[in-house]
């Protein structure tokens, strides 16, 4: 039997170290609080695509038992490729492992077929996204800016349930956009529901009246507009994540309060629109439900116990949204009080999802149950669903493990609380 060249054993071998300690350093942020912003961002690709990087560390363990076996055997094997591999594997089946036990729970099935086929499908992408799969319309005109909306209705194969579902999207208050997770409104819209992706407005700040008055005039934008939609002005439900989440609950928890007012002056009188004022003489801002995911809630305690400061300083954020920090003056403090969706919990309080990650590093898990404890408190009926591995924004990859269980979660309660009353 011909021996194997030197040269190409040592490239197996390198080739096997490569493999395992590129593994390694890569998925080590699944469960290491990253130093800072951009290694949060590869975190959250770690942690959703885990399995890729443990296929890698396999690799780097099969090639060194090929170097090992090609090579003279009285040569004393290098064992650090082994170990090190082992171990990526091992950190890379955390997320998995981790969401079995909240699958159960919620008694669904891990779909490893559909986790695949994230690898080859549509993303998140909103630079991918068909323009037929939406209409866009302007739902109010503030101070010369048109506040905007991407509304996604049913296939003509799917039936409508009647329902529509107000989008808020995240972005720290002062970025993001609407629209930046389309698959999730595609496939919300393939359930039946209509979808509204909203606009609010990031600037300036301080913002949080008037983002939040922005959520209450689109509220009811769409309900004045219910019938061209196939829906009822009563079956309406917000979903928001990060920022957005805060927004939704708070829109929804203080529909009607005074000290959060509507602030759309007037809507777009080309598209035959009343004013907001005329708008809720006939309707108000009430919504039946409310999804919240990664939020922060409870505003002082969350300025008091910031999550990763090395990815965000949520100190600073939170004084730009509100407009100074709460040892300032009591007034201050007093708008984080108002601004805090745990302030507001009632008896008529509408039906909350909440749902959060173990390794969120922009904002702490402590808020989702901080407000399941209000709401435990006021009998509203409510939902908390913990993803253990879950990095802020893991919903990004809407095949990943624990968009599966979102996905569930999210349309049971949609269904539960959006049904046609009698």
């Amino acid at each position: 039997m011909r021996r194997i060249p030197n040269f190409l054993i040592h490239t197996i071998k390198f080739l096997s170290l490569l493999f395992s300690v590129t593994a390694l350093l890569a998925v080590v942020w699944i469960v290491v609080p990253a130093p800072f912003y951009n290694l949060w961002l590869f975190s959250v690709l770690t942690s959703e695509w885990s399995l890729v990087f443990g296929a890698l560390a396999l690799m780097g363990i099969l090639f060194d038992f090929l170097g090992f076996r090609s090579a003279d055997k009285s040569r004393k094997s290098n064992f650090f490729p082994i170990i090190t591999g082992a171990v990526a594997i091992l950190i890379s089946l955390y997320p998995f492992c981790s969401t079995l036990l909240t699958a159960q729970k919620e008694g669904i099935s891990l779909s490893l077929g559909q986790y695949v086929s994230g690898f080859r499908s549509e993303t998140n992408n909103n630079f991918e996204i068909e323009k037929n799969d939406f209409t866009t319309r302007t739902f109010a005109d503030v101070d010369g800016d048109a506040l905007q909306m991407d509304v996604y209705l049913p296939p003509n194969d799917i039936k409508s349930r009647g329902a529509g579902v107000i989008v808020v999207h995240g972005g720290s208050w002062s970025a993001g956009a609407r629209n930046d997770f389309p698959q999730w409104n595609r496939w919300l819209a393939g359930q039946g529901f209509a979808v509204f992706d909203i606009d609010y407005r990031l600037a300036p700040q301080p913002n949080w009246q008037t983002a939040t008055g922005d959520v209450k005039c689109a509220v009811l934008w769409v309900k004045q507009h219910a019938p061209e939609f196939n829906i009822s002005p009563e079956r309406l439900a917000i979903l928001g994540r990060s920022a957005g989440g805060h927004l939704a609950l708070l829109a929804a928890y203080t529909a009607g309060d005074a000290r959060l007012p509507l602030n759309c002056h007037q809507t777009e009188t080309k598209n035959n629109l009343e004013s907001s004022a005329d708008a809720s003489q006939t309707y108000n801002e009430n919504v039946r439900a409310v999804a919240s995911l990664y939020a922060p809630i409870d505003l002082l305690w969350g300025y008091e116990n910031p999550a990763n400061r090395f990815v965000i300083d949520g100190p600073a954020t939170l004084r730009r949204f509100i407009g100074g920090s709460p040892t300032e003056s009591v007034e201050i403090k007093e708008r984080f009080t108002l601004a805090s969706p745990t302030s507001h919990v009632s008896a008529p309080t509408p039906p909350t999802l909440l749902v959060h990650g173990g390794q969120d590093q922009l904002v702490r898990s402590e808020n989702m149950y901080l407000l399941g404890e209000k709401l435990k408190e006021s009998k509203v009926s409510h939902k908390i669903v913990f993803i253990p591995y879950a990095q802020h924004g893991f919903d990004y990859n809407f095949n990943g493990w624990g968009s599966q269980v979102v996905q569930h979660a999210l349309l049971q309660f949609l269904n539960e609380n959006t049904q046609e009353r009698k």
